[in-house]
């Protein structure tokens, strides 16, 4: 009899401890998931300026012939003086980057008896230039040496993980600010972060059109006019748990 009371009041001790516990989680608000029983959500998007210290600029180079062989040794003659032109000028190598290179077949004079057939060679290279008073001279460089196409001027910067970086951390600075403000309006405070979600970041980039013909005589350097900055802007969504 006695080992049956032992057991009895070992049980009675275990049940008022589940008590406690059950009840203490109960006031706690979350008994099953953890989560906080109270919190706000709140958004905020920075916007940080940046100076562009770099620019891209893509070049490209098509050469056409009866014979396709032809086609494409001729373009990868054109484009091999474009590229030591380019380097002459200062480009390094490490700066140069094939896009594309390609071979098309088109019918001339379809149905009539001069029909033939032209293949036309062409590849396309990426410059990125890190002098932006020099993007003028390098143009007019390539075009000299036989590039027959220039496409836009895309400024950039050479650290963009810095940029974005700085970005966060204002958005969520900002959000810190919003969710102080609302919780002490409701007189609460915040005490902790639960989440947070990167939503659209946009990209600290500015691409200038550039219409480009080459000249029979020589000309003055093509005018390219950095822009003064550029805007990279990214919002956050943060949980706070508040008390």
């Amino acid at each position: 009899m006695r080992r049956t009371g032992i057991i009895v009041s070992s049980v009675v001790v275990l049940a008022i401890i589940a008590g406690f516990a059950v009840n203490a989680l109960a006031q706690d608000g979350s008994p099953t998931t953890g989560k906080p029983a109270r919190t706000i959500t709140v958004s905020s998007t920075a916007t940080v300026n940046e100076t562009p210290d770099e620019a891209v600029v893509t070049f490209g180079v098509t050469s056409s012939d009866a014979d396709s062989a032809v086609a494409i040794s001729q373009n990868a003659k054109d484009m091999q003086a474009v590229l030591d032109a380019l380097e002459a000028n200062g480009v390094d190598e490490k700066d140069i980057q094939t896009l594309n290179v390609g071979l098309a077949q088109h019918t001339m004079d379809r149905g009539k008896p001069s029909q033939h057939t032209v293949y036309v060679a062409s590849n396309s290279i990426q410059v990125t230039i890190h002098d932006l008073s020099s993007i003028g001279q390098q143009i007019d460089t390539a075009v000299a040496a036989g590039a027959d196409s220039v496409r836009g001027v895309q400024f950039q910067v050479s650290d963009p993980n810095k940029v974005r970086t700085d970005a966060l951390t204002e958005a969520v600075h900002g959000a810190r600010e919003k969710a102080d403000a609302l919780a002490a309006a409701a007189g609460a405070r915040v005490v902790r972060v639960v989440t947070i979600d990167e939503g659209a970041y946009r990209q600290p980039t500015v691409t200038q059109d550039l219409a480009y013909a080459a000249a029979a005589v020589p000309a003055p350097i093509t005018p390219v006019v950095p822009p003064d900055s550029l805007k990279a802007s990214v919002t956050v969504s943060v949980v706070w748990e508040i008390a």
